[in-house]
């Protein structure tokens, strides 16, 4: 990394992680899971060292690798230094001690489910995952994806595309590492580099789109972040999740965002 200094703060950024390790048919190389991996936990380590939060919706390729880095890099804080978003149809299946080994390190957030039936049924897992993703997305500031599912053919909607569209809606920064490969790969490829609302140069998104280079990522990454002023300030977003009440405010204002009615519990003190 060539911002090694200790002057630097990632205080103001709650970043989103996307994606999952895509099914091997959809593999480009042999180790495609290895890379992607790899980025997550240098990723996640180097936000959580530097005072950042992370944000993910629980993808069970990612979780261990988040939770993993918050516990060398963000123990001892006053808010815990993860917020991991779920839906009842997958969380009401969790013992006790399954939670519990989550919420030492971070905030966990049930959603509803929506539908009467279980998660084999597309429109119920369609629409709660949606809800889920409401909920995920107004708990970030910063949206990075990278992998992904691309469910061909299975009429699921791909987790990582509906997570940019509604990052996108709320006018959240958005970082495709495409080169790692996945469903993120491509929404890279169709993407036009003013969508992402980035602040970052069109070489730099470029470079996200195409290189397999994990630690030249992260570089590209953490430099952004340390040392941006347009991102600091496309990040500020007033309505967000609130751990102190369990819901999502519009801290202008203190209304209750709607989004919060697709909560059912929460673990966050």
């Amino acid at each position: 990394m060539s911002i090694t200094r200790l002057d630097v703060s990632l205080e103001q950024y709650e970043i989103g992680i996307s994606g999952a390790i895509p099914n091997r048919a959809d593999w480009s190389e042999p180790a495609m899971d290895r890379g992607i991996l790899e980025f997550v936990s240098l990723f996640s380590g180097i936000v959580l060292k530097y005072g950042g939060r992370l944000v993910h919706g629980c993808h069970p390729t990612f979780t261990p690798v988040i939770l993993h880095q918050a516990r060398l890099h963000g123990a001892g804080r006053q808010r815990r230094p993860v917020t991991l978003v779920m839906s009842d149809l997958w969380a009401r299946d969790l013992s006790q001690e399954d939670i519990d080994s989550m919420t030492d390190i971070a905030e966990f957030v049930i959603t509803k489910t929506v539908g009467d039936k279980g998660p084999e049924d597309v429109e119920t897992r369609n629409r709660s995952l949606s809800a889920m993703r409401r909920v995920l997305v107004n708990s970030q500031n910063v949206t990075v994806a990278v992998g992904g599912l691309t469910h061909r053919g299975d009429g699921i909607v791909p987790g990582v595309a509906e997570e940019i569209a509604f990052a996108r809606e709320k006018g959240l920064p958005q970082f495709l590492i495409g080169g790692l490969g996945g469903l993120t790969k491509e929404l890279a490829e169709r993407v036009k580099v003013p969508q992402l609302s980035n602040s970052l140069s069109d070489e730099a998104n470029l470079l996200l789109f195409r290189t397999d280079d994990v630690a030249a990522c992260v570089n590209v990454l953490f430099e952004h972040l340390a040392g941006s002023r347009p991102l600091e300030e496309s990040a500020l977003q007033p309505v967000k999740w609130n751990p102190g009440i369990g819901a999502i405010l519009d801290h202008r204002d203190g209304t209750i965002d709607s989004s919060t009615d697709y909560i059912l519990r929460a673990v966050a003190s």
